[in-house]
């Protein structure tokens, strides 16, 4: 996904016209940050979705976090910012790695093959409202009026029985129509097991980790083969060896790796063209 990202932002700035020294601030937003910013820079270009997490509102005081000196050097280098002067991406962070963490401490526990069965009943029935993920689709199938409930969400989880949920998917419920073929119990074991996987936590590894470590965290993953191959597996014996402050500071700077970065602007901006843009930023009117 991440790699997608970056071919759409570096295909936008070698589109841009080459000569800049007559562009103000506006026209060059539009032409080196639109696709990922959104036009009223508020994070929600075309290319936004590619990104993990999305790119910024830039209307919503970050800006007034930083100097023009440092994110002149941002723009122009892709340098990160400190995180510590960001202290609510800070927080993100650290609630994260606490999902991320504890979803891990999951993984030798999981009935793989029954969740494998059910992730193809998920897919075929269940994915086009609810998300790859159990919350919400983009784009609802026609007809669908109402929002669909969060599969994902912590809380629900919590409070709803294993009964509950088979007797929703199996008969329906207000405008969620039933499932067929849920009346054979190995389909309604595998189905609530996929169900009862989805989580933050498991957002995040499926995001971040799944493609080395492998779904069920013994690897390797999909991406393995252009990578180093990992040497870690999350079984038992390794969650009683590992410390768990050293697995919350490993998975702290994974997410912070794993996090997009700005392309390098320095060749096709001057420091005068990012101080330009950063003056028509900072005149927008805040959300």
């Amino acid at each position: 996904m991440r790699t997608i990202g970056w071919m759409a932002v570096l295909l936008t700035v070698l589109s841009a016209p080459a000569q800049a020294q007559e562009r103000d601030g506006r026209f060059l937003f539009n032409a080196y940050c639109v696709a990922c910013h959104g036009s009223d820079a508020r994070g929600d270009g075309l290319d936004a979705d590619l990104f993990s997490p999305p790119p910024a509102n830039l209307r919503s005081g970050i800006l007034a976090k930083y100097t023009d000196d440092q994110l002149v050097e941002r723009i122009r280098h892709g340098r990160p910012l400190n995180l510590a002067h960001d202290p609510a991406r800070l927080q993100g962070r650290a609630g994260d790695t606490e999902m991320l963490v504890a979803y891990l401490h999951r993984l030798p526990s999981l009935p793989w093959r029954r969740i494998e069965h059910g992730q193809e009943i998920y897919v075929d029935r269940c994915e086009v409202c609810h998300g790859p993920f159990g919350h919400v689709s983009t784009i609802l199938p026609r007809g669908v009026s109402r929002l669909p409930r969060d599969l994902s969400d912590p809380a629900y989880q919590r409070r709803t029985s294993d009964a509950t949920l088979l007797a929703r998917a199996h008969h329906g419920k207000g405008g969620m129509p039933a499932i067929l073929g849920l009346g054979v119990p190995e389909n309604q074991q595998a189905l609530i097991a996929y169900v009862r996987l989805l989580s933050p936590g498991y957002e995040h590894y499926s995001r971040f980790c799944s493609g080395c470590h492998g779904d069920d965290g013994r690897g390797p993953g999909v991406d393995w083969a252009s990578a180093p191959r990992p040497t870690v597996v999350f079984d038992q014996t390794y969650f009683a060896k590992k410390d768990p402050d050293a697995l919350r500071r490993d998975v702290w700077h994974m997410l912070g790796d794993s996090e997009p970065q700005m392309p390098h602007m320095s060749r096709v901006l001057r420091p005068s063209e990012v101080r330009a843009i950063l003056a028509f930023l900072r005149a927008l009117p805040p959300d």
